[in-house]
């Protein structure tokens, strides 16, 4: 019959069981979460958990009071920024400015830098400081490096501490010397001021180099652009007065230009000459009309032939003009009309000498002012390019003089302020700040827990074992059809023959199952094997026949493992021939047949003397003769199979039986070991009647199955039997 007969793997209801009779049956325990589990798992190794929690405590402890003690000292230090710009340049840094936010923590990353370190190593000189060099246990060689050898060991020992919400900064120093720590923490905190003034003392010197070079550029610049300044003025005649060349207005540099003062002075001269014409002009017009002509001379002579006319025109009243005076009056105004016209004369000339004079000296300014105007035009035109040249070189001159100027302050310009403070400086400790007995404890307590609790969960991660017999179904295909308690007892035999035991109750719920199974009947023959020995298919097999045998039932039980017989622990007999001699050829079976010692009301057929090629033995067919023989003399046969991995006496003997019980023990083994057994038995046509779990235990209860399996199947609560507690009273 083949081994995947759906009848074979699944339950047939049979009396007093519904359709899901026996699905309730193997469920009762009914599910379990996870956390039940795992604390069950917790409880199963309990010792394993207290040897490793307990190690870890001991391990704490004496690691705690072998451990040197060790101090803690504490220099608290304030960071204030400050502004970094020492070249007070617009556009010109040393180096970019750090937010806010990464200003504070590149300070602390500065605290634990090497260089910083190797400050503190040459400062103190720790190369030769035999109170450090004893506390740390160095010794250095006479030629080593003392800053390269030391500095990584300030480092391992040093902490930073940043206080929450602040600027404050802890400067924390171990060292099992309490001097040298608190000595290294103050020194720490000094020689990191210093190295911050350093730093901005060569970002000082930087800052001047760099404006050296910016100057020399600077002055060049000026002087190339007051060159090309003065050579374009000289060629254009650009030549100015009244200022020096640098220091004028570029806007008024054609008005400040020699030639426009000339044409300024020359066009006030003109004016003035044009004056003068037009006077000399207007004096000349009077100077030709006698009348109008008020030379002093002509009025005073005027004045004087007056008078006389006056006295010539009396006498002529009194005397005629024969009246000697009277000519001689005549004479003296005809005299004075003679000078009055030579005087007329002369200043007609001289009036008109001044104008030809003034007339031609306007003349010349006019034409001189026409000269200097054209002139003038083409060196305001000229004056474009050379503004131009007079602003390349005011922008130098300014930047140079501004640059000049920061140059002279930048050696006092902030180099002596520095923004580290220190606000409390270390003290020595008097309290070793390592080890901390009560922390290391709590510590490795914890590392203990973990610890255990790793170990538990790779090991129930790497666990191959059947834990849960409810897999049974899931993994392999299978009906569970009993599962079978490891009991306390040694006398396994003797507990299957009481009725209120935990064996007898789980294989009578065995044979009770197998009857449902098969419609309500055993079968006629049934091989109890496993997949390795020791899993308890010998005690599985004895407990099967004597309860078969204990419904009134003829049944026979044969030692089918020829190679290592496993009845002999449970039951004795005295037959010295079994199965190996009538598969050698031996046909008086019944001569072989032996009641078993201490049980009774079944029949035993030995496995007989060692045979060898046992294999060659099952295989002759001999075995199928012999069951069908002993079947048609017993209602029911039991065999006790040998192990199905190794060998091939299994496959061999399960195709001539009416199904196969197959035994797998609960936490131990592996399911490959059980799948690879079913795998051969199927492949050999062996029909499958399900799977008996054997020893399930405490590390089993979290599944529903043997914890407290005694109580409610023949034990009271205090451990006791029935039994014992009747005989007690």
């Amino acid at each position: 019959m083949n081994g995947t007969d759906s009848n074979l793997r699944r339950p047939t209801p049979g009396p007093g069981l519904g359709d899901n009779g026996y699905d309730e049956l193997v469920d009762a325990g009914g599910g379990v979460s996870i956390i039940e589990q795992y604390v069950q798992v917790a409880r199963n190794n309990k010792l394993l958990i207290a040897a490793i929690i307990a190690s870890a405590l001991i391990i704490g402890l004496v690691a705690s009071l072998l451990a040197q003690e060790r101090f803690r000292a504490s220099t608290r230090i304030e960071i204030s920024q400050l502004e970094d710009n020492v070249t007070n340049v617009e556009g010109v840094r040393i180096e970019d400015r750090k937010s806010d936010r990464l200003y504070l923590p590149t300070q602390y990353e500065l605290l634990q830098t090497e260089s910083l370190a190797a400050r503190v190593v040459r400062e103190l000189n720790l190369g030769q400081d035999e109170e450090f060099l004893d506390a740390f246990g160095i010794e250095l060689p006479a030629d080593a490096n003392a800053e390269a050898a030391l500095a990584p060991v300030l480092l391992s020992n040093l902490n930073i501490a940043p206080v929450d919400q602040s600027s404050l900064v802890d400067i924390e120093f171990t060292s099992p010397s309490p001097q040298v720590a608190a000595r290294l923490a103050n020194v720490w905190a000094r020689e990191f001021i210093g190295a911050n003034l350093d730093r901005r003392f060569g970002a000082t010197i930087e800052a001047r180099q760099f404006l050296e070079e910016r100057l020399a550029q600077t002055r060049q610049r000026l002087e190339d652009a007051e060159k090309e300044l003065i050579a374009y003025a000289s060629n254009r005649g650009l030549l100015t007065v009244g200022a020096s060349l640098g220091n004028e207005d570029s806007e008024g540099t054609a008005a400040q230009t020699l030639v426009a003062t000339d044409l300024q002075a020359l066009n006030s001269t003109l004016a003035i000459a044009t004056a003068e014409r037009i006077a000399a002009e207007a004096a000349l017009a009077v100077g030709n009309n006698t009348a109008n002509n008020t030379s002093p001379s002509v009025a005073a002579l005027r004045q004087s032939r007056a008078a006389l006319t006056a006295e010539l025109a009396e006498l002529l009243s009194r005397f005629g003009e024969s009246y000697p005076p009277v000519q001689a009056a005549r004479a003296q105004v005809d005299q004075i009309d003679a000078e009055i016209q030579d005087e007329l004369g002369r200043s007609r000339d001289s009036v008109n000498a001044a104008y030809q004079e003034a007339l031609g000296r306007e003349n010349r300014l006019r034409a001189r002012v026409g000269e200097l105007r054209d002139e003038f035009i083409t060196q305001r035109q000229d004056s474009v390019q050379y503004n131009i040249l007079q602003r390349e070189v005011d922008t130098n001159r300014e930047l140079y003089s501004g640059l000049l100027q920061r140059y002279r302050e930048i050696g006092v310009a902030g180099v002596g302020e520095s923004n580290v403070q220190i606000v409390d400086e270390a003290r020595v400790p008097s309290v070793p700040f390592e080890p901390n007995l009560m922390e290391n404890l709590l510590v490795s307590l914890a590392i203990g827990v973990l610890m255990a609790a790793l170990v538990l969960f790779i090991y129930e991660q790497l666990n191959q074992s059947l834990r849960d017999p409810r897999e049974v179904q899931d993994r392999l295909g299978l009906p569970l059809l009993a599962g079978i308690p490891r009991t306390p007892a040694k006398d396994h035999v003797l507990d299957i023959t009481r009725s209120y035991s935990e064996l007898y109750e789980s294989y009578f719920s065995l044979t009770s199952t197998l009857a449902f199974r098969n419609g309500g009947v055993l079968p006629r023959s049934i091989m109890v094997t496993s997949s390795r020995p020791g899993e308890g298919k010998s005690l599985s097999a004895v407990a099967l026949a004597y309860l078969i045998a204990r419904q009134g039932k003829r049944v026979l039980l044969i030692d089918g493992d020829l190679r290592h017989s496993g009845m002999s622990k449970y039951i004795t007999s005295d037959a010295n021939l079994g199965v190996s001699q009538y598969l050698q050829g031996n046909d008086d079976w019944k001569s072989m047949i032996v009641s078993p010692d201490p049980l009774e009301g079944f029949d035993v057929m030995g496995p007989g003397r060692k045979a060898f090629a046992v294999a060659e033995l099952l295989a002759n067919g001999r075995f199928q003769k012999l069951l069908d023989e002993v079947e048609a003399a017993y209602d029911h046969v039991v065999v006790d199979g040998p192990p199905v991995l190794g060998l091939a006496d299994a496959p061999l003997i399960a195709a001539a039986l009416s199904g196969v019980l197959i035994v797998i023990e609960a936490n131990e083994g592996k399911w490959r070991y059980v799948e690879s057994a079913i795998m051969r038995l199927e492949q050999a046509h062996a029909s499958l009647l399900g799977a008996v779990v054997t020893k399930l235990d405490d590390r089993n209860a979290s599944y529903g199955y043997g914890y407290g399996y005694g109580y409610g199947y023949g034990y009271g609560p205090d451990g006791k039997s029935e039994r014992e507690e009747e005989a007690t009273a």
